[in-house]
């Protein structure tokens, strides 16, 4: 018995002193761990931080923004103006040609361009694209006229206008107000309206044909 207990207290005292090296050792080895992991984070912080900047300087900031809009020909208004006569297009309908022809001193000549009304009613003209005035008259047979020319050479012409806000080479903004609709001799039987013209080097197009386009595919 007394053997036993002997053994039993050897074995406590050598266990205690075990448990004690042991536990110093986890201790050790504890700390290290941190050591390394606390080195190991820092230096994963460190490394996106360095991936970020070099991102940052890479290429110019100018290569991410947006496309410009290319501007596409619009209607001359904003009002919901109706067509009073059509421009005389030869691959349009007889019924379309037939309402697109001015009786001027008993004789039928095509028309060059839309005649839109409002009610009768006076409206604003704007400009269907971004150009320059290079023409302000009064015409005697379609009254007062607006021309303004685009940098490709697309030309716009606005006649029977009662009144006019801009001047010989000023630059004009899709959209800019020009004048107000009024009366001319040539349609004279149509009231107050705006005639719209599109012109290219002498050829006339037909306007309805142009809107929504830009101006390379209406001159292609």
């Amino acid at each position: 018995m007394n053997s036993f207990i002997k053994k039993v207290g050897n074995w406590f005292k050598k266990s205690s002193f075990g448990l004690v090296v042991t536990s110093i050792a986890i201790a050790f080895v504890v700390c290290v761990g941190l050591i390394v992991s606390s080195n190991g984070n820092d230096q994963v912080v460190n490394k996106p931080s360095e991936s970020i900047n070099a991102v940052e300087s890479i290429g110019p900031s100018d290569s991410l923004t947006p496309q410009q809009t290319i501007e596409k020909i619009r209607m001359p208004f904003s009002i919901d103006a109706t067509i009073a006569r059509y421009f005389f297009d030869a691959s349009d309908s007889i019924e379309i040609k037939s309402q697109a022809l001015v009786n001027y001193e008993n004789k039928f000549v095509p028309s060059l361009g839309v005649d839109y009304t409002f009610e009768n009613k006076p409206f604003e003209v704007v400009a269907a694209f971004k150009g320059t005035v290079v023409e302000k008259l009064n015409d005697s047979l379609y009254g007062l006229t607006v021309i303004i020319e685009n940098e490709q050479g697309l030309r716009a012409h606005y006649s029977g206008l009662s009144e006019v806000n801009v001047y010989v080479d000023q630059v004009v903004n899709q959209g800019d107000v020009i004048g107000t609709s009024g009366e001319s001799v040539i349609n004279a039987s149509i009231g107050n309206h705006l005639h719209f013209a599109i012109e290219f080097e002498d050829n006339f197009i037909n306007p309805l044909k142009a809107y929504d386009k830009t101006v390379s595919e209406v001159i292609k």
